[in-house]
């Protein structure tokens, strides 16, 4: 609509720029005082050059009213133009006879002869002239009524439109304020819902901490008795009740072991875990750990292959820890291997990183459950029996350490091939060679080759 109007009010802007009818006037006026200079002509009081003068300007009038916006208008407000044409055509058959016009000093008889002869020409035009200026008259009358009446009903239009763009912003805004009121009161609900979780988390966190320091204490005490008592009477003891000790003592082990993964996990979330830097040589860390898992290998039946590193890998970081980082991911390994088969380990120097990779041919990790591989708490069911099940802890916890040490963790797998498991630790220059662990030779650490081990910690 506004768009309409705006076309409207130009074209009457032009119309009223250009206005056909006061040029129309103009060039019946510039034909009345061409006559006007002919009648002057005859009696000798104009020359002939002020007769081609005043033919001139006529036909540029002439021209105007065929040409430009002028002619355009003309057209649109669909008045006759044949009346111009005619006159413009009569022009320029007259014009030969008006430039060959006699000079003032001719005689009379010949002057008005030629000027009778132009006169007749264009006589006619005046009564043409006025009907067309009628016409016009009329035509823009018809126009500014019709822009008079567009106006009006642009206007309601308009007016209407108003009201109703008044009335939505109303609807919209009144919307807005309920969603608002509305939004408040969800934040506040999910505020009081997120302290009232982080209490529960904390209450959580604080029971397990409480529950899992209070395990601990009984347990060491019911493996020091196992200790104790398999010392002084394993001797005495049939095979049935070696049995059931064995079985105690392996169930009190894996719980402890749950009890330190749990605490662990717990620390770590609180930022209490701090690790204590020195200068350590991996490949004496690597060997110490693997022959501390021998018991565990053996129950599961799976031969650990170490391969040597001829490279003397130093490191940066926390004994203790990198140990337990290991124990870890070897559990992991030997948990998803199969009965007989092999995990593969080997440690090597790539750029300025120490990589170590744990290869297993087991069951591998389905593709659904990979991205939550290192998440706390989940686990991938081995195959195995409920007592080689873990807490879902230990890829986690060794994931936080790597990341403690400023190193790199990730792994593939294949299910049904195997997986391998891979973290990079920082290596640093061996220059202080008085604060460190020189690595095993290589012949020693051949024997290793093919043994079963066990696995101190349960991943």
């Amino acid at each position: 609509m506004i768009w309409t109007l705006g076309s409207r009010v130009q074209s009457i802007k032009t119309a009223e720029q250009s206005d056909p009818l006061w040029i129309t006037s103009q060039l019946q006026f510039e034909l009345l005082r061409f006559e006007a200079d002919l009648t002057d002509y005859i009696f000798g009081s104009k020359s002939d050059e002020e007769v081609v003068e005043r033919f001139d300007i006529l036909w540029s009038r002439a021209n105007v009213m065929k040409t430009g916006k002028l002619a355009q208008l003309l057209e649109d407000i669909a008045v006759d133009t044949t009346p111009l044409e005619e006159f413009e055509a009569t022009l320029g058959r007259v014009d030969p006879l008006v430039q060959s016009l006699p000079v003032r000093s001719a005689q009379e008889a010949d002057r008005r002869l030629a000027a009778q002869e132009l006169l007749a020409e264009t006589k006619q035009f005046k009564s043409k002239f006025r009907v067309l200026s009628l016409e016009i008259a009329q035509a823009k009358s018809r126009l500014m009524l019709e822009f008079r009446t567009g106006l009006v009903s642009l206007s309601n239009a308009i007016a209407y439109l108003g009201i109703v763009i008044f009335v939505l912003i109303g609807v919209v805004v009144s919307i807005l304020i309920i969603d608002v009121r509305s939004s408040r009161r969800r934040s506040h609900l999910l505020e009081q819902l997120v302290v009232e979780a982080n209490a529960s988390a904390k209450m959580k966190d604080n029971f397990m901490s409480v529950v899992s320091h209070e395990l601990r204490t009984p347990l060491t005490s019911i493996l020091g008795g196992i200790a104790l008592l398999k010392t002084k009477y394993g001797e005495k003891l049939d095979d049935g009740a070696k049995k059931m000790v064995d079985i105690a003592q392996r169930n009190a082990e894996r719980l402890l072991s749950l009890v330190s993964d749990i605490l662990d996990a717990q620390s770590l979330d609180e930022g209490k875990v701090s690790i204590s830097k020195e200068r350590l040589n991996f490949n004496s860390i690597l060997s110490n750990t693997v022959e501390e898992c021998e018991v565990y290998a053996n129950q599961l039946g799976v031969t650990i292959s170490l391969k040597s590193s001829d490279d003397e890998l130093i490191l940066d970081g926390d004994r203790v820890r990198i140990s337990q980082i290991l124990s870890n991911f070897l559990s992991n390994a030997a948990k998803f291997s199969l009965a007989g088969g092999t995990v593969e380990v080997e440690a090597r120097r790539n750029g300025r990183w120490i990589q170590t990779e744990i290869i297993d041919h087991g069951h591998g990790v389905p593709l659904d459950q990979q991205s939550n591989l290192f998440s706390r708490f989940h686990q991938v069911n081995p195959g195995t029996t409920g007592a080689h099940k873990s807490s879902g802890l230990g890829l986690s916890i060794a994931k936080q350490l790597i990341e403690m040490h400023g190193g790199k963790v990730g792994f593939t797998s294949i299910e049904g091939k195997g997986s391998t498991f891979w973290f990079s630790l920082p290596s640093a220059n061996d220059t202080e060679t008085d604060r460190i662990d020189r690595a095993p030779e290589i012949g020693k650490e051949t024997h290793l080759m093919g043994k079963r081990i066990s696995i101190a910690s349960l991943g």
